[in-house]
């Protein structure tokens, strides 16, 4: 039988990567956040940085993408938690559209919850560098993206 710590943590988890969903706007995923939340974008050979961002941080960030990445649908493929540490980890796909072209891209997020799971306090997010590489070059040649 599931607790409700372990419920939680699951709809939180697939909620926040469904805000993916759709057009990308950083004001869908907060919501899933909580304040102290940091949020590490990996592996560094993207180039988006090592450290950790908190929510302002992040928000910035994402903002770069705000309507740029549309129609996107997010796969949910593994889930795996340990409720007693308040963590989890999720892989995932994710396939939208941008003005450079489909975005395809496979996730692996690794979750730390707050006391009642409905709340994220850290983020480890890992994606394939080359497809988010791809994305981000190209978005910049079409004058879409200012470098980051």
């Amino acid at each position: 039988m599931s607790s409700d710590l372990e419920i939680n943590m699951r709809a939180t988890a697939e909620g926040f990567v469904h805000s993916f969903d759709g057009r990308w706007t950083p004001g869908a995923t907060m919501s899933y956040r909580a304040p102290e939340c940091e949020h590490a974008m990996l592996p560094s050979t993207l180039g988006l940085g090592t450290n950790k961002k908190n929510n302002d941080e992040w928000a910035a960030h994402f903002k770069r993408l705000d309507g740029i990445v549309t129609d996107a649908k997010t796969t949910v493929h593994e889930y795996l938690a340990v409720p007693s540490e308040r963590r989890a980890v999720c892989r995932t796909s994710l396939d939208a559209d941008t003005p450079v072209g489909r975005y395809r891209n496979d996730y692996v997020w690794f979750f730390t919850f707050d006391e009642t799971g409905q709340k994220v306090v850290s983020i480890t997010e890992f994606l394939d560098s080359k497809a988010g590489a791809e994305l981000l070059g190209k978005l910049t040649e079409a004058g879409l993206l200012q470098r980051h």
